[in-house]
């Protein structure tokens, strides 16, 4: 059984830290707290650091002061002189140290260069305070290799995204970074071609910066779109990684990811292949780490019966295989690890897709990271996680993945998430806590994966009011949902005037807007009850104009709203449990007011089809943004027969009633909105206008008939070969209500 200390865990978790005793993350094997105090002293006299690993050493003497005399610190590595006395305190374990403070002295001892460092880092949480109890830990990692593969769609991490991450990993004991990004044409597209000479600095400048931080940068390669089963690629391939070498890359993966039904995807090709790259490359550098594929059947719901049993077979026994568990995305347990470690001979290595939003990119995943079971460290050869495109809040998430991947046993999530809370906005944690709470859920989603908790506080008030009065006035439970609302605006005011978190405001304001936006809105909400039960028309009139500008503005916010930002979402917050008590809200409000007075009601519209998110089918096929990015112009929507299972936002699509009664239909993956001529904008200079990009949508039958608005041309929307087509019609006809316009939410997988 793992030993630590709980009383310093809890009482952190509870409210503010005991003088005397530190919350330490990653959470260490064993902690033992003593109950004699400890002052940090004014002197320290730093022994050992000639023979102890520079990356250490350097980390102390930046962080802390020493002279000549004072307090004796010693730090070395097992096999050391200085740390000699200690040797036996060391756990012998990979990356392991022993840490020991007390009025006699300091000692960081590693069992290796890296138990060196993280013990440092662990020293440096400590000595954060200024008193706290002498206390001796011995740690080290559950799992071998922890970390993060920039694998997702999108917008790349920048450079400077990419030097504070392994910063962040370095303090955290996260020891991998996959640099594998879907943009990255080098990566991908023109993986036989050298990078410039610009980027190819900047990968040299990440490769050292990532070592510094005991960081493995691993390059990764993917080969599988074009690659040719010949001696010529394979040597193309061996060029390319040596001059990635050449910039001091050490580690290396090789991606056979989202190529189905290719040439490429054979099992037996692609083993040949990497088993040529580990003789004829790896084999010849002493300082290589061992190869990563990415499989092409990299999840059990898309195994079939011989690839992964012949990968495993004859793969080289030193290669790892990646693994996202029983579907793309997926949490892991021990059965899914019994089941994928049979099939390929060897322990899998994890790919998270968690906390990635790249099929759910109008939401954030700010949530506690819960899931994943906590006995399978000894069945996993590596676990990282694929974050979001937005590298500053994404670490968050990795704070526990960090933390569960040290010390599975003793992770627990809630907690975790509590402290990462603080760590990641230190001035305004309160704040940002109100922020996380609404940006929990996935939103319905075409992988399946939803989370728990989102407004949790909100849906308890939400539930009864919706339940036990079915939303019938009731002053004391609006008065505690007002409240509720009160709070989304100022957190959402207080981080916006944040400046202590630059990068991560800058990265999170649109979501903070539309909450600011929501709790506007919930604020009119109660107000137009009052104005109801006061029986005020005017009141009531002003408050639901007010309510449908604010609505008008938020669906204007979009997300990386820059010049050749491949995608630009409209951010979704709260939207598991507040934008439907609004919306719900709303059509009581309306149509109780419809059904008592008479003042002004033609300034309500008309609905159809309910504003939402919707899978637009005709005659089987899917309608499909196929060249999702959200500056591209000149293109269409596509039918395709089968479902998107990588991308799923590119068919689906964003169905918004306008205040003239008619909808406005834009696509998830990339926010462009259908014009009236059944195309994507054709200029750049071509904004949304609902007289034009409106549409009229009738049904019948089950099925909705489409049509554009009069200042289009009036035209009904039909199939026409493999996009959207136009029909002059002088009567709208039943077999011309041909679409189906089917919820997201009531599609569990496609």
């Amino acid at each position: 059984m793992k030993r630590i200390t709980t009383l310093c865990l809890l009482s952190g978790f509870l409210g503010s830290l005991s003088a005397q005793e530190v919350y330490i993350s990653p959470v260490p094997q064993s902690v033992d707290w003593s109950k004699e105090a400890f002052n940090k002293p004014a002197a320290m006299k730093l022994i050992g650091d000639s023979q102890a690993d520079t990356d250490a050493v350097d980390l102390l003497k930046n962080n802390l002061e020493f002279w000549k005399k004072g307090l004796k610190l010693y730090i070395g590595e097992r096999g050391d002189r200085t740390i000699k006395p200690f040797e036996k305190m060391i756990p012998q374990k990979k990356e392991g140290y022993y840490l020991k403070i007390d009025n006699d002295g300091i000692v960081v001892a590693g069992n290796d260069n890296a138990g060196t460092y993280y013990g440092v880092q662990t020293l440096l949480q400590i000595m954060k305070n200024d008193s706290f109890n002498c206390v001796s830990i011995s740690d080290y990692p559950d799992v071998e290799e922890r970390g993060v593969v920039e694998g997702f769609y999108g917008n790349p991490w920048s450079h400077k995204d990419r030097l504070r991450q392994f910063d962040f990993y370095g303090k955290n004991k996260m020891n991998v970074y996959i640099y594998g990004p879907k943009d990255d044409p080098y990566h991908r597209e023109h993986w036989r071609d050298a990078y410039p000479a610009d980027m190819a600095d900047k990968i040299r400048e990440l490769a050292a910066a990532a070592a510094r931080n005991k960081v493995s940068f691993v390059w990764a390669m993917h080969p599988g779109n074009d690659i040719k089963w010949t001696e010529e690629d394979r040597k193309h391939s061996v060029e390319k990684l040596e001059k990635m070498y050449s910039l001091g890359v050490r580690s290396f993966a090789i991606f056979f990811d989202d190529i189905f039904g290719k040439e490429q995807s054979r099992a037996e090709c692609q083993a040949e292949y990497m088993n040529y790259l580990q003789k004829e490359f790896v084999e010849k550098h002493d300082d290589v780490s061992p190869l990563i594929i990415c499989p092409t059947e990299y999840n059990k719901g898309w195994a079939g019966k011989t690839y992964l049993p012949t990968l495993g077979d004859k793969l080289d026994k030193d290669i790892h295989i990646m693994w996202t568990g029983n579907t793309v995305v997926d949490m892991i347990d021990k059965v899914d690890m019994e089941w994928i470690n049979g099939q390929i001979d060897r322990k899998a290595y994890i790919w998270l897709n968690y906390p990635v939003n790249d099929f759910c990119i109008d939401h954030l995943l700010m949530g506690p990271t819960y899931g994943n079971e906590k006995t399978i460290a000894p069945m996993v050869s590596g676990f990282v996680s694929n974050p979001m495109e937005y590298a500053e809040a994404s670490k968050l998430s990795l704070y526990s993945i960090a933390d569960y991947t040290w010390n599975m046993e003793q992770y627990d999530e809630y907690k975790s998430w509590e402290y990462a809370l603080g760590y990641i906005m230190k001035n305004h944690k309160d704040a940002f806590k109100v922020f996380c709470e609404h940006n929990v859920d996935l939103g319905p989603n075409g992988h399946g994966l939803r989370r728990d908790g989102e407004s949790a506080s909100f849906r308890r008030l939400s539930e009864k009011f919706e339940g036990d009065n079915a939303y019938v006035y009731n002053a004391g439970l609006l008065a505690q949902i007002k409240a509720e609302f009160d709070k989304m605006v100022s957190s959402a005011d207080e981080l916006l005037s944040d400046k202590s978190e630059p990068e991560l405001t800058a990265e999170i304001t649109p979501w903070v807007k539309v909450m600011k936006y929501i709790g506007m809105r919930g604020q009119l909400v109660v107000q137009m009850y009052e104005d109801l039960e006061l029986k005020d028309e005017k009141s009531f009139i002003s408050n639901y104009e007010k309510h449908v500008s604010l609505e008008r503005e938020q669906k204007n916010v979009l997300s990386r709203d820059f010049e050749g930002s491949i995608k630009k979402p409209n951010p979704s917050v709260a939207s598991y449990a507040v934008s439907p008590f609004i919306g719900n809200s709303m059509k009581y409000l309306v149509r109780t007011y419809k059904q008592n007075h008479t003042y002004r009601t033609d300034i309500f519209p008309t609905e159809v089809l309910e504003s939402g998110r919707y899978y637009i089918k005709c005659n089987g096929m899917w309608l499909t943004n196929e060249n999702a990015n959200a500056d591209r112009i000149g293109d269409y929507p596509v039918w395709k027969e089968e479902a998107d299972v990588i991308n799923p936002q590119r068919q689906e699509w964003i169905v918004s009633v306008e205040p003239s009664g008619r909808y406005k239909i834009a696509n998830a993956q990339d926010g462009r909105f259908i014009t009236g001529n059944g195309t994507f904008r054709t200029s750049k200079e071509e904004k949304y206008d609902s007289r034009k990009h409106s549409f009229d949508i009738l049904k019948a039958d089950g099925k909705y008939a489409v049509k554009t608005s009069q200042e289009a041309g009036g035209y009904v929307v039909v199939p026409a070969k493999s996009r959207l087509g136009l029909k002059a019609v002088g009567k709208l006809e039943s077999r011309l209500y041909m679409f189906e316009f089917i919820p997201t939410d009531s599609v569990v997988t496609k």
